[in-house]
């Protein structure tokens, strides 16, 4: 009788300490602040933004936050890695954006609650990146086998979500890379720090798209999923709240509308075709259910 197979790499406890509760609990700290402040960003945020650029913030942090906690229910790492990709690549970002911006944040002026929330924002986004080196080390050296890729999506399902992915992330690129050129055209008011943030949350929500299609096997990618729908629908139901504000005239606000309305979409067309094609495997033998017990998932058929 052969060896027993290893079970399937579980999620490690420094990873869900360093690096998923922490981030979980920031995101809906900042998602709370910004959506229920946003006309107050001024005395108590980290810097002063228009309530439009907050609460599209905030729904990306809402989104982010549900995703977060939905991940640390996980207890496979393939059902997390997305997340947490995603995650530390926003995380980066946004240091590169607060650092670049460094000027705009109250971090020498402003109220007392703002020069606090400026420093622990720094603080915060300087901390998370040595954190979460320590934890993505930890869980590379936790034990366990390598799970089955599943056979690749449809065509009809992988085009949507490849292109979506590209065409977010090549935009996000540009407003983090051009932000100045992007601001005097935006249809509200913004400045350089405004647009670099929302350029990292697109680069982050377009890489997640494109890692989640490499996954193949939704029902791995499905906190992103959630993500995606709540951030659709906050960042919508901010636009319809703060509308008075934007200059609807030019094409700008309507592509954002569209952005969102996508996120929206993709979200709910891949959890549903997530039910579709990743069918539980059938009942098999002892063997198969010996593997099961031992937290290892069969090999689908093609």
């Amino acid at each position: 009788m052969g060896r027993p197979p290893l079970p399937a790499r579980p999620v490690g406890a420094a990873l869900r300490l360093l690096l998923l509760g922490p981030l979980a609990v920031a995101a809906g700290a900042v998602f709370l602040l910004l959506t229920f402040g946003a006309e107050a960003t001024g005395n108590l945020f980290a810097w002063r933004m228009s309530p439009v650029t907050a609460t599209l913030l905030g729904a990306g942090y809402g989104g982010s936050g549900v995703m977060l906690a939905l991940a640390l229910r996980a207890r496979r790492w393939e059902q997390v890695r997305v997340t947490c990709a995603a995650s530390s690549l926003f995380m980066l970002l946004m240091l590169g954006a607060s650092l670049l911006g460094h000027r705009t944040l109250h971090l020498t002026h402003g109220t007392p609650l703002a020069l606090a929330a400026a420093w622990i924002w720094l603080g915060v986004h300087l901390a998370a990146l040595p954190l979460g080196l320590i934890a993505l080390g930890a869980q590379a050296r936790v034990g366990g086998a390598k799970p089955p890729r599943a056979p690749r999506l449809p065509w009809w399902v992988a085009a949507p979500i490849v292109s979506s992915g590209l065409t977010v992330t090549a935009t996000g690129v540009l407003l983090y890379a051009l932000p100045d050129q992007a601001a005097r055209h935006w249809p509200w008011t913004v400045r350089p720090l405004d647009v670099r943030a929302l350029g990292a949350w697109c680069v982050a929500f377009g890489v997640a798209l494109l890692l989640g299609w490499r996954e193949a096997e939704l029902r791995r990618v499905r906190h992103g999923m959630a993500a995606l729908v709540v951030s659709g629908l906050l960042g919508l139901t901010g636009l319809l709240r703060y509308g008075g504000r934007i200059d609807w005239e030019g094409p700008g606000p309507w592509l954002v509308v569209l952005v969102l309305a996508a996120f929206t979409g993709l979200g709910l067309s891949g959890a549903g075709a997530s039910v579709v094609f990743d069918q539980p495997a059938p009942p098999a033998g002892p063997e198969v259910q010996l593997q099961e017990g031992m937290g290892v998932c069969p090999a689908r058929p093609a």
